[in-house]
């Protein structure tokens, strides 16, 4: 008789459980409510960023399903925070050394360009110097030829004295000239050094940046970017606003129930780096693994 009551008992209990199971409410048929909480300022977002980054982060999914699967409320349990930490720190230290770095390749390179130009002026000056040089030495070994002959002779007439003068007067001019000229290439050539040493100190400050970069971050490291815990979203680092989106999207899926996949380009992957975030959107493997958890319509 005991033994009759308690299998009454467990097919009791079966059936109960079979109309729970029934009742119990399909995944993702309601929305899941929830709203923003702490956003701290040093993330640098304002709340209608936030709210723009996150709203398109769930229209991701509900695309995909077809169907709205978040709600905000204000009184929603579930709420999303941006938690500053040495993560964040770390990262926009790390931005502003990027920053940095193009800034000085920049540099360098406009530097680098005006030097080639000033260089290129200096060398075609410094041929024509050299070229009314060896023209002025020509000449005035011709004078002094003129007038070692005529000295042998004994003399010149009024007419070649006359003429021999001309001759010095000119000759005279163009050193005068051609010392212009040098004391004139002697500066530019300076203000070319100078450049160059401006480009020499551009290129050394970029690379103690790059040394400075490399020994901090040169290394690959891990960082435990945002999580979900069943009643937040917890923001801790990211690069950039995109980056931020796909962060969001990936804690929404999880939200949602589902877990990591395997594509690196998935939303859904356990490590970022190869998803595509302009324009930012689900993978085949994402939308498998939301109708797995979802159903299908």
């Amino acid at each position: 008789m005991a033994r009759r009551i308690g299998l009454l008992g467990l097919l009791v209990c079966v059936a109960l459980a079979a109309v729970l199971w029934t009742l119990r409410p399909a995944p993702c048929a309601r929305p899941i409510a929830l709203r923003i909480g702490q956003i701290d300022d040093r993330f640098g977002l304002t709340r209608d960023e936030v709210d723009g980054a996150l709203r398109e982060a769930e229209e991701l999914w509900e695309r995909a399903f077809g169907r709205r699967l978040f709600t905000h409320s204000p009184t929603a349990a579930l709420t999303v925070n941006l938690v500053y930490d040495e993560r964040q720190q770390s990262t926009q230290t790390r931005e502003r050394l990027k920053d940095s770095m193009r800034e000085a390749q920049a540099s360098h390179a406009a530097v680098g360009r005006s030097y080639a130009d000033w260089r290129s002026t200096y060398d075609s000056r410094a041929q024509d110097f050299k070229a009314a040089h060896a023209a002025y030495e020509e000449r005035a070994r011709a004078y002094n030829a003129q007038v070692q002959q005529w000295n042998a002779r004994g003399g010149a007439s009024p007419e070649v004295q006359a003429s021999l003068e001309a001759e010095r007067s000119k000759l005279e001019a163009m050193r005068r000239e051609l010392e212009s000229s040098r004391a004139a290439l002697e500066e530019f050539g300076a203000s070319v050094r100078s450049v160059a040493d401006k480009s020499n100190a551009i290129a050394e400050a970029h690379n103690r940046t790059v040394t400075t970069f490399n020994t901090l971050y040169g290394a690959s490291r891990q960082f435990h970017k945002g999580e979900f815990d069943g009643r937040e979203i917890s923001v801790f680092e990211f690069h950039d606003g995109r980056d931020f989106t796909l962060l969001l999207a990936h804690e929404l899926g999880h939200a949602l129930g589902i877990g990591h996949v395997e594509d690196p380009t998935a939303v859904m992957h356990a490590v970022g780096g190869a998803q595509v975030v302009e324009p930012l959107g689900l993978t085949a493997a994402d939308v498998a693994a939301l109708k797995t958890i979802c159903g299908r319509r």
